[in-house]
């Protein structure tokens, strides 16, 4: 069995071909050209073979050479990587990573994305930091927050806006509502019905009131409350009718205390994403919660009854 090949010689070796010049190589590797010289012939008597014409005025490679600098560059670059990815994994232990969620991410998505990253690390520090998406869009400028997840209104994304996702939105009744018995909503008499919405205060409000502009009604009056979960319950007690996702109410509607119907033949579906501050560059921990958290959405957006 071969011995390795000493990574050190390698450095240098590739440091002389990106060079084209010992005594560059030297400079920039901080080493005296005799030094680099002295490495590279004892690379080539490990070798047992020449690695550069010696007869040529340009560092010209031989065949071997060529070869085993294709191979020599991308082994150290994953040594680099590798490097890099320990970093990465020790820093996870060190600092807090702070994500701001709405409340139905706080409620649905977050537990899931959470427990897959702490099976595979352990030790991570992480701040969860409820708020409305304008609340959440906030903390990302002031640098309170370092991402964020939200329903969104924007068709296009910027570059640290990132998708993971839509849902649609539809009309929440209780069974025994005219409409669950009709088995169809009618917008036109939605302001006779008492609505229970979200939050006038964030993106899922915005759309759901440019929607009914459209069929020319208006959402007036409703109760506002930012919490998915008791505006299900209240829905149950049949106080009023809601406006939620089907994947939401999916445990309750196979239970039939709760029925989802389209708001109308045009569907609202409502786009997520995650976004950071446009200048910030993405740490490993970051960039891996992205990950999970579009796999959680993606699963659960997924999960309807139609």
């Amino acid at each position: 069995m071969h011995n390795p090949l000493d990574a050190r010689q390698l450095t240098n070796f590739c440091e002389i071909v990106n060079a084209q010049s010992m005594r560059k190589a030297a400079k920039n590797l901080n080493l005296t050209t005799s030094a680099v010289s002295h490495s590279l012939k004892r690379l080539e008597e490990d070798l047992g073979c020449k690695l550069f014409e010696r007869d040529s005025r340009k560092m010209a490679l031989t065949y071997t050479g060529q070869r085993l600098f294709s191979y020599a560059d991308e082994l150290l670059n994953n040594l680099t990587n590798a490097r890099q990815l320990v970093n990465d994994w020790s820093d996870v232990s060190q600092k807090t990573l702070r994500i701001g969620a709405t409340s139905s991410a706080c409620q649905y998505l977050i537990p899931v994305a959470l427990r897959e990253l702490k099976e595979s690390f352990p030790g991570m520090n992480i701040q969860i930091i409820p708020g409305t998406s304008y609340e959440l869009k906030k903390g990302i400028d002031d640098h309170q927050i370092d991402i964020a997840i939200y329903p969104s209104t924007l068709p296009n994304y910027k570059k640290n806006q990132i998708p993971i996702g839509s849902d649609t939105l539809h009309f929440i009744v209780h069974p025994m509502h005219p409409w669950a018995i009709e088995g169809k909503a009618d917008i036109s008499q939605i302001e006779s019905q008492q609505l229970i919405i979200t939050g006038s205060k964030g993106y899922t409000f915005d759309l759901v009131d440019e929607y009914f502009r459209t069929h020319s009604v208006n959402l007036m009056p409703f109760i506002e409350i930012a919490n998915e979960e008791v505006i299900k319950r209240l829905v149950e007690l049949d106080i009023g009718i809601g406006i939620l996702p089907q994947w939401m109410i999916q445990r309750e509607e196979l239970a039939g205390s709760l029925k989802s119907l389209p708001l109308s033949r045009r569907s609202l579906k409502r786009p997520w994403i995650i976004t950071h501050l446009e200048s910030k560059e993405l740490s490993f921990m970051e960039t891996l919660f992205i990950g999970v958290a579009k796999n959680v959405a993606e699963n659960l957006f997924s999960n309807t009854m139609r």
